[in-house]
């Protein structure tokens, strides 16, 4: 850890569900994860909110989601290895989702969204 990246992060991968038919709940479960990283210094960071709800303009529709960048500094997660839909959990124990991975020469760049704690 460091100043700049005082987080501690782990990622895994949901595992997919190939089976066709009726099938039990498939959504991502800790569980059934792969793991992939862990150990990973990170900074975790609000990148946006809105107060638009996303159900339109009723005033009690919910806000849409916050969503969180999560760097990573350069040589710590090689390039190629963080894919879309990866989990990240960190040292607190909340989990997000990774919409958007992206490597660059500073490191990565995750756009996530937190997933609903059980």
């Amino acid at each position: 850890m460091s100043f700049l990246y005082p987080r501690t992060i782990a990622i895994t991968r949901p595992v997919e569900n190939l089976a066709v038919g009726i099938q039990p709940y498939s959504g991502v479960q800790q569980a059934t994860e792969t793991p992939i990283v862990s150990g990973i210094p990170a900074s975790v960071q609000a990148a946006s909110g809105s107060a638009r709800p996303r159900g339109g303009d009723l005033p009690a529709s919910p806000p849409a989601p916050i969503q969180w960048n999560i760097f990573i500094p350069r040589g710590k997660v090689a390039k190629d290895v963080i894919q879309d839909r990866d989990i990240v959990t960190d040292d607190l124990g909340d989990r997000y989702q990774v919409s958007a991975a992206y490597w660059n020469s500073m490191g990565w760049k995750l756009l996530t969204i937190r997933l609903e704690a059980h």
